[in-house]
């Protein structure tokens, strides 16, 4: 298999311009879409590892059904999927920020920022049962608004998927569920997410280096304890990810959506401290000198930790009790001395789950605007809903969940109506070129189509009006010209003019319409003189000239009536020819005493025209004549059975038949003088003499028992005979014998001779 080349076209469609990465199975690489003019990441099966390994045939074509179903701005959207020279491809946006492995070493806020955006994305796959089973920081990538992208779902399993063909991950974020081949399920996810975080947090996967199944199932990394930059790691924060990092899937926390509210609640502000602050307890080391208001800080944000403490420990220790949306309890009665926090707002449970939903809504909805791509051609409404969509994301983070639901309701209903409205688009601009290019506006019609591109790149309709607003001006100037010519009475330079406008756009229907105008006049001048020419030739009797010139006319005029009528006419002068040459015929056969063939003749006759009361009467006369003529010519070939009376019978019948019929002709005379002659030396015996040696009995079939005997004569009608000879302890003997009106020349010897 030759290698891929930068510069390469695959499908017509991908021009591939470098590698950008790949793994055992699948090679990535960046290349440019052409038709829909932009960079995209193909990823390639090649037909060697399809040979290898035929169960990954067809499973780019699933992860891009999944992709399909991930609607979502965190997570990559499929563009196109498809086979080229046996390479399956699939090909997905180009995210060009690089991978979330830059993030290794940085502060923890940092990447608590970027997992919260994954930990979205990954609620969001988990709420349409599909799980990713292969996180690491080379799935994670950065798009070039600066949100981090989930990749590569090929491991990834959907509802009701087969997981026989598909990778089981990558050791760095394995399971160990996955490490035992078992079937994947959200908690996996759990665990990959809490791998990723370890590996952000402390520059390396745990278990690294040498990772193996068998250390994933059996050892416990160590506890996160101060990020890449040295600060130090929150408490929540490590036992988070000690928490993802469980061995049992029950002892992880309860879904992403938990893990999405502690990230949350890492990152919020801390609550504003109470004006006036406890006393220290007893024997409590003094404040670190500075500001009064860093104490309080340091105060609030012990409060704060301990909070999130409490909140991830009911995640571990209760998770069946902590809730999709997140793992907010009670906290603990004894909290450590502190300023009073100011508490957050009081919201109903059940404005978080609107909230909720309504951000899910919108964030679904905004994936298949971004398929669609909205923002092409209604980048206002984008923006706008996306504005909105973030004064939701600054309600809901102030905890005001009602108003957070209403703003992503908005945001939701912006994008959901403008996108509905894409095919209402898409057919008006259409309808505004197809006008325009009508009337004879090019430039308008360009504009319109070139709309009609930006809501659908690709599109053929608008692709095609395109090019012909492009060829409208010499397309105009060509109809001018025959225009002109046609006026002159120049009709051959006029049908060469129309003809070079349509050759510029076959679909001018102006050209069409004077194209057919001209050929409809010269199709009337051609029609009347083949119709001329048939009527001349008929008159004249030749018959084949003049059909071939109406024929002339009704390929010019199909189904014209006045040249279908003619043609009739000439059918029936020229049936009434051929049936008076077939009668004739007939009758010639007939005279000539050759009835079968005589009898095929009136039977053509009688199929052209079963009126004709004469064929009939000749062929009931053939037929009669010609089953005689076979019966006589049979009884004479079958002279030498007329010795038997029932055939001799039969011969008389035929016989006495034929001398009925009057007027016999030569054949007929003939056959009746022979077949009366040979009746005549059939009925008349001749001695016939029979010799034998007295041992050997003999018998003449269908005559009679002879016996034995030396000599003897029988009288025998003239005929065919058998003859056997029959004697104890040999061999019958069998004789043909032909007696004839003279007898048979010399006795005729009967022994048995040969012993047995």
């Amino acid at each position: 298999m030759a290698p891929l080349v930068p510069g390469q076209r695959l499908a017509d469609r991908f021009t591939l311009v470098a590698p950008a990465g790949g793994g055992p199975d699948a090679v990535v690489w960046r290349a440019d879409d052409v038709v829909a003019g932009r960079p995209v990441a193909l990823k390639l099966l090649s037909p060697d590892v399809l040979a290898a390994r035929p169960s990954l045939a067809g499973s780019l074509e699933a992860e891009a059904a999944r992709l399909r179903r991930l609607a979502h701005p965190g997570i990559v959207r499929a563009q196109a999927v498809g086979e080229a020279g046996g390479w399956e491809y699939l090909a997905l946006e180009w995210l060009p920020g690089g991978s979330i492995a830059a993030l290794r070493g940085a502060p923890w806020r940092e990447v608590v920022r970027a997992a919260l955006e994954l930990a979205e994305a990954l609620q969001f796959a988990h709420a349409i049962g599909i799980v990713h089973r292969d996180l690491k920081p080379a799935n994670v990538l950065r798009d070039g608004t600066g949100r981090w992208r989930l990749v590569d779902f090929g491991a990834g399993s959907a509802p009701g998927e087969s997981a026989t063909a598909r990778s089981p991950g990558s050791l760095s974020g394995m399971s160990p569920a996955q490490a035992l081949g078992e079937p994947p399920t959200p908690a996996d996810d759990l665990y990959g997410f809490g791998a990723l975080l370890f590996d952000l947090l402390t520059g390396q996967p745990p278990f690294h280096p040498g990772i193996t199944p068998e250390r994933i199932r059996g050892e416990v990394p160590p506890r996160v304890a101060v990020d890449g930059a040295g600060e130090a790691v929150p408490g929540p924060l490590a036992q988070l990810v000690a928490a993802l990092l469980e061995k049992s899937p029950l002892r992880r926390p309860a879904g992403m959506g938990a893990v999405r509210t502690i990230l949350e609640e890492l990152l919020a502000p801390p609550p504003v401290a109470a004006a006036t602050p406890r006393p220290a307890p007893a024997g409590a080391a003094p404040a670190a000198s500075g500001p009064a208001g860093r104490g309080r800080a340091v105060l609030v944000y012990a409060s704060l930790a301990m909070l999130l403490l409490a909140a991830v420990a009911a995640v571990v220790l209760l998770p069946d009790l902590v809730r999709e949306r997140g793992p907010l309890v009670t906290a603990p009665a004894e909290l450590p001395s502190a300023p009073a926090a100011a508490p957050a707002t009081d919201a109903p449970p059940a404005d978080r789950d609107r909230a909720d939903a309504a951000r899910a809504a919108w964030l679904a909805e905004a994936g298949r605007a971004g398929e669609a791509g909205l923002e092409r051609f209604r980048p206002g409404v984008i923006a706008g809903a996306t504005a909105e969509a973030a004064s939701g994301d600054t309600a809901y983070q102030a905890r005001r969940f009602a108003a957070a639901a209403e703003a992503y309701a908005r945001a939701e209903g912006a994008v959901r109506e403008a996108r509905e409205s894409i095919p209402a688009l898409l057919a008006a601009a259409l309808r505004a070129g197809d006008d325009a290019l009508a009337a004879g506006d090019a430039t308008k019609a360009a504009t319109a189509y070139g709309e009609a591109l930006l809501i659908e790149p690709g599109n053929a309709a608008a692709l095609r009006g395109r090019e012909r607003a492009a060829r409208l001006p010499e397309v105009l100037a060509a109809m001018t010209a025959a225009a002109a010519s046609e006026n002159s009475g120049d009709l051959a330079a006029a049908r060469r003019g129309y003809g070079q406008a349509l050759a510029l756009d076959p679909e001018w229907e102006p050209a069409r319409t004077a194209v057919a105008r001209l050929e409809a006049g010269q199709a009337t001048a051609a029609y009347q003189q083949a119709m001329a020419a048939g009527l001349a030739a008929a008159a004249a009797g030749r018959q084949a000239e003049a059909t071939a010139a109406y024929n002339r006319a009704l390929g010019i005029r199909p189904g014209d009536a006045a040249a279908r009528a003619a043609l009739a006419d000439l059918q029936r002068v020229a049936v009434g020819e051929q049936l008076r040459s077939l009668a004739a015929e007939a009758d010639r056969l007939a005279a000539a005493e050759r009835w079968s063939a005589a009898a095929d003749r009136y039977e053509e006759l009688l199929r052209q025209d079963p009126n004709l009361a004469g064929a009939r009467d000749g062929l009931a006369t053939a037929r009669a004549r010609a089953d005689l003529d076979r019966r006589l010519t049979a009884a004479i070939a079958g002279a030498d059975r007329l010795n038997e009376e029932p055939r001799a019978a039969a011969a008389a019948a035929v016989l006495a038949e034929a001398r009925a019929v009057s007027a016999p002709g030569a054949t007929l005379a003939g056959q009746v003088a022979e077949l009366a002659r040979l009746l005549e030396v059939a009925a008349k015996p001749v001695p016939v003499p029979f010799e034998s040696d007295n041992l050997t009995r003999v018998t003449i079939l269908k005559v009679g028992d002879l016996g034995t005997f030396a000599s003897r004569t029988v009288p025998l009608r003239p005929g065919a005979y058998t003859v056997v000879g029959s004697r104890v302890g040999y061999r019958d003997v069998r004789r043909q014998i032909r007696v004839g009106a003279d007898g048979v020349a010399g006795p005729v010897v009967v022994r048995c001779e040969e012993p047995i």
